[in-house]
């Protein structure tokens, strides 16, 4: 590899990075290279041929873009297994046995090896290993959670799993309770924790919708059941975020079902979290019900004003700033729903003092507050709605409000545009606006096919109705 092609393909990654998904980016193009760059070819080195048959169906036309503009060269593009990397299984080696699937290829967080390292080009990368950097925040230890009264039980249950996992009375360990108050934060600590402190060798964290993206990707739609199973029955720890979200049907939360009784059969450490205790939430199969219950349910309340008030200051500390006690007070008070709108505020007015070169006081946070009080208007929310729906079907905003009528772009269009006007009140011409500047009646139009298939479609409506409580759920305004 030529020092210019490596800066060149460089140049055309940063661009790339821009235009799709991170978890995207992560999967298919981090790990990529560029043999060969010139004005007649483009050689990228990938990790899998199974990774270069996905590239090239879905990125080529992207690539060539960004070629395009980054270097003003059309070279021919072609795809190559880099040395040392693991090829597809033959089908005489599927037959005998198939190899260890590559999860680069379907963006599992699955498993990390202990101790391993991450950057090696000289080694083989154990194929269930590099993902789980990309899911698991450093942010989120034990050391950066602040305890308060609602959330110190949940915080021991935690920790004791954390030190021996598999082997407390706490398995499976539910934490349930509201948005924003620190259910995620101890799930990945959990296991931060266990990676650097316990004899456990993987640790898997997976929010319930990659659970079942992974579900329907690998084993439906790619006939693999056999090696999903192995990816997920072989980890130490499962960490399930937002376990509310596993769909009403059956093959779903029957695969879940298997899933938790192989690693709980094994000794193995199960975590979850939801928004409320497992019992009541709607369409969970009684089976399913009883054995969360087997071990601990605990929740996490939302944090009184002293507990508010030493986040605040730890989360200035962080940041190197020396919050004053009255802003602290001031802010504790006037934010108490979660504690993820409490960081916001905390941003919004340290941002507010750097631009306008103010000192953080009570009259600034007063400011801060009241502005951020239209800042939950529907005209944000139509945003929200548009992020949320494009990263589910795997899509840009961009993409989505763009002028293509490819079919796996219009259906996402116009679901976001159903529960816009749903969730926002808006009227049709401020949604239209929003989706590429759209007549009324193209939004009247999506209104009105989206209905009609749900009403047709109990598949379809449920997914719709799980997509609307979701982005309720995630964004509702203080």
């Amino acid at each position: 590899m030529t020092l210019e092609s490596h800066e060149l393909w460089a140049q055309c990654l940063l661009n790339i990075e821009r235009r799709v998904l991170a978890r995207s980016f992560d999967t298919w193009f981090r790990t990529t290279r560029a043999s060969r760059f010139d004005s007649e070819s483009l050689v990228i080195e990938v990790q899998s041929a199974w990774s270069a048959d996905f590239v090239e169906s879905n990125y080529l036309t992207l690539i060539q873009k960004v070629v395009k503009e980054e270097t003003e060269l059309a070279p021919e593009i072609r795809f190559e297994v880099a040395a040392n990397k693991v090829e597809t299984p033959t089908q005489a080696e599927t037959e005998a046995g198939p190899k260890a699937a590559d999860p680069n290829q379907f963006g599992l967080s699955l498993p990390l090896q202990k101790g391993q390292a991450i950057d090696s080009e000289e080694e083989i990368i154990d194929p269930l290993s590099r993902q789980l950097y990309t899911s698991l925040n450093e942010k989120y230890t034990f050391e950066t959670f602040v305890i308060g009264e609602g959330n110190s039980f949940a915080h021991a249950a935690a920790q004791a799993v954390a030190k021996s996992p598999g082997n407390t009375q706490f398995n499976p360990l539910v934490i349930y309770g509201g948005v924003g108050l620190g259910k995620t934060h101890l799930l990945q600590a959990i296991g931060q924790y266990a990676l650097t402190h316990s004899t456990v060798e993987r640790v898997a964290y997976v929010p319930s919708e990659k659970f079942i993206s992974d579900f329907i990707h690998i084993a439906i739609k790619m006939r693999k059941q056999a090696e999903f199973q192995r990816m997920y029955r072989g980890a130490d720890i499962l960490l399930v975020d937002d376990i509310q979200f596993l769909p009403k049907t059956e093959a779903t939360q029957n695969e879940f079902f298997h899933t938790f009784n192989a690693l709980y059969q094994a000794g193995k450490q199960i975590v979850m979290t939801c928004d409320s205790p497992p019992g009541r939430l709607d369409g969970l199969e009684e089976r399913l019900v009883s054995r969360f219950q087997w071990g601990l349910l605990t929740n996490i309340d939302p944090p009184d004003l002293e507990t508010r008030i030493a986040i605040l200051h730890q989360k200035a500390e962080i940041s190197g700033i020396r919050l004053p006690e009255d802003v602290a007070v001031f802010l504790g008070n006037h934010v108490s729903s979660n504690i993820r709108e409490l960081e916001g505020a905390l941003i919004h007015m340290m941002a507010y003092c750097s631009v306008n070169n103010s000192e953080l006081t009570v009259e600034v946070a007063r400011k801060v507050i009241q502005e951020r009080i239209p800042k939950q208007s529907t005209e944000l929310a139509i945003e929200v709605i548009q992020r949320h729906i494009a990263d589910h079907f795997d899509l840009t905003p961009e993409v989505l409000i763009s002028k293509t009528r490819k079919k796996e772009v219009t259906m996402p269009r116009q679901i976001a545009m159903f529960l816009a006007k749903q969730l926002t009140g808006n009227s049709l011409k401020l949604i239209g606006l929003h989706f590429g500047n759209r007549d009324h009646s193209t939004v009247i139009h999506a209104i009105q096919t989206i209905d009609k298939r749900c009403k047709d479609d109990p598949t379809f409506a449920q997914l719709v109705d799980n997509l609307k409580n979701t982005i309720r759920q995630r964004h509702t305004p203080t």
